[in-house]
């Protein structure tokens, strides 16, 4: 089967300048776990997943944990606050994995577990026409 005829094709993107807080927003309320990048030009400049953002809270987890012990220490509130108001563009990642729309599904499968992604921007001619993810792939395989 082509990547074509079961990706998502109405693809949410978000900009460099949009906020962890609105990126959020976003998965939540879409309940989806990926968000494409894209710069002025309409071109993929990274990509925002549910992974960075629990990197982001694995961080201030870990300031909490830290106040236990050292008496007085308040940092985890502040950069938490700090955190939900940065830009998207300091914990996307640059390094984004894509496939052309008539790739198989198994192309997509390869891509999957050797890079350890799970959502993959679908491209025809540099354009972004689509996304497929880990889900998909759940209920490809399952419904097939």
């Amino acid at each position: 089967m082509l990547i074509k005829d079961m990706m998502t094709k109405d693809v949410i993107t978000i900009s460099p300048e949009t906020s962890l807080r609105e990126a959020c927003r976003i998965f939540k309320e879409k309940r989806i776990s990926g968000i494409p990048v894209v710069g002025d030009e309409g071109k993929i400049v990274g990509i925002v997943t549910i992974t960075d953002i629990l990197k982001m809270v694995q961080e201030i987890y870990q300031w909490k944990e830290l106040e236990k012990s050292a008496y007085g220490l308040n940092l985890s509130d502040l950069i938490g606050k700090e955190r939900l108001n940065t830009k998207v563009a300091a914990v996307m990642t640059k390094n984004v994995y894509a496939l052309d729309e008539d790739k198989t599904i198994n192309d997509v499968m390869r891509l999957v577990f050797s890079k350890k992604i799970h959502t993959i921007p679908i491209m025809r001619d540099d354009k972004l026409v689509g996304i497929i993810g880990k889900r998909d792939l759940a209920y490809f395989i399952f419904e097939n």
